[in-house]
């Protein structure tokens, strides 16, 4: 995510997301207290009822006590009682067994109060033994009946409870895992990510890709001064004086100060193949694993070996530009001199006069020294076995 509207439509959209985590919570955490609150006024319901149907009876028995003051009205009431709470309770009643069970009860409280006026009927009559039996065997079958519903009923209820208390927790889980995941993803698209720098489509000799630039010469992008023509014949004259191998990296450094070029090569020629004789700014496990460049091969080293013309390689905005300048001797090209420039530079008329300047001294200095065999190895040859002769 690298432009800066991008940045901020993903940073908007995290935080929508992160909001509407927030308020789905909450509103699950409502649900949840609710649910809390609806167990807790059913269970206090349904112990309302238990104590309707213990009085009820409590009152069969005591209306049937011998020598005890029959108040035998009160029975009628309290079974109404349980009729009325029977039936605010229904609302309230979540789970499929727990209605079917406070049906049962409410069937039984109506069986009660038959099975209480046919014994409110014997008593009128003076059939107290009749009365006693259906007190104390239907009636009583009748509240133990509804007594064990009660506490079916109680779990039931909360089992239903715990249940929808779960489902609720499991979603409120799966929303803050969702967007905690969505969250972890933005971050990381937030996340500035340095552009790898493009190598040029046309490279100025086979192994660019593995050849490093100084870092200090990378971060060059103010345009420098031109080269110093003193300076660069003060160096062609110390080129001509070369005799030994061993000077030519430090005259190279030189060129690479004057040209402000990243990173210089010298190839010369072997056979049908040029080799990289020696560099500067460039790391030497790179330059050690330099292969040969085949004179026909499709790139600005071939190119300028073949046809004795300078090959310039364009650069891009963050990428080097590149000069390819041949180094001609008397009857043909010895080698190649390839010089890695800051974007823009390649197109600098007194750079590629003083790179064509410092390839063709280079080449007045190496072209008489010892031919290299055909057979150059893969790996950096000394240079006085790198000259063609």
């Amino acid at each position: 995510m690298r432009t800066r509207v991008g940045r901020f439509v993903l940073l908007a959209l995290l935080l929508a997301a992160g909001i509407g985590a927030v308020l789905s919570t909450w509103s699950i955490a409502k649900q949840i207290a609710e649910l809390a609150r609806s167990e807790q006024d059913t269970a206090d319901r349904i112990d309302h009822l238990s104590t309707a149907v213990a009085a009820v009876n409590a009152a069969q028995l005591a209306y049937m006590a011998p020598s005890a003051d029959r108040q035998a009205e009160r029975v009628p009431s309290l079974i109404e009682l349980v009729r009325i709470e029977t039936s605010s309770l229904r609302p309230h009643v979540r789970s499929l067994d727990g209605g079917r069970t406070l049906q049962a009860i409410a069937d039984g409280a109506t069986a009660l109060g038959s099975i209480e006026a046919r014994a409110q009927e014997h008593l009128w009559l003076g059939q107290d033994l009749m009365a006693a039996d259906l007190i104390f065997s239907d009636a009583r079958k009748a509240t133990d009946a509804m007594t064990s519903g009660l506490h079916g009923l109680r779990v039931a209820e909360s089992a239903a409870a715990a249940s929808a208390r779960d489902t609720a927790l499991k979603s409120a889980w799966t929303i803050i895992g969702a967007v905690a995941g969505v969250w972890a993803l933005g971050l990381i698209l937030l996340v500035r990510v340095p552009a790898a720098r493009a190598l040029p489509e046309s490279l100025p000799y086979s192994v660019v890709p593995a050849v490093v630039p100084r870092a200090e010469a990378a971060q060059r992008f103010v345009e420098p001064e031109r080269p110093d023509l003193s300076v660069a014949a003060e160096l062609c004259t110390v080129i001509a004086r070369l005799t030994s191998a061993d000077d030519l990296p430090g005259l190279l450094a030189r060129a690479a100060s004057m040209l402000d070029a990243s990173g210089i090569v010298v190839w010369m020629a072997a056979g049908e193949e040029l080799f990289a004789a020696s560099a500067f700014g460039y790391h030497p496990q790179v330059i050690r694993r330099l292969g040969p460049i085949n004179r026909a091969a499709i790139n600005a080293t071939a190119a300028a070996w073949r046809e004795g013309t300078m090959q310039v390689v364009t650069g891009d905005d963050g990428v080097q530009g590149a000069l390819v300048a041949p180094m001609l001797g008397p009857e043909r090209c010895v080698g190649v001199l390839a010089v890695e420039l800051p974007h823009g530079r390649e197109g600098d008329p007194v750079t590629k006069a003083v790179t064509t300047m410092l390839a063709a001294q280079l080449a007045a200095a190496l072209a008489g020294w010892p031919a290299a065999s055909a057979a150059a190895p893969v790996n950096v040859p000394p240079l006085d076995k790198a000259a063609e002769a």
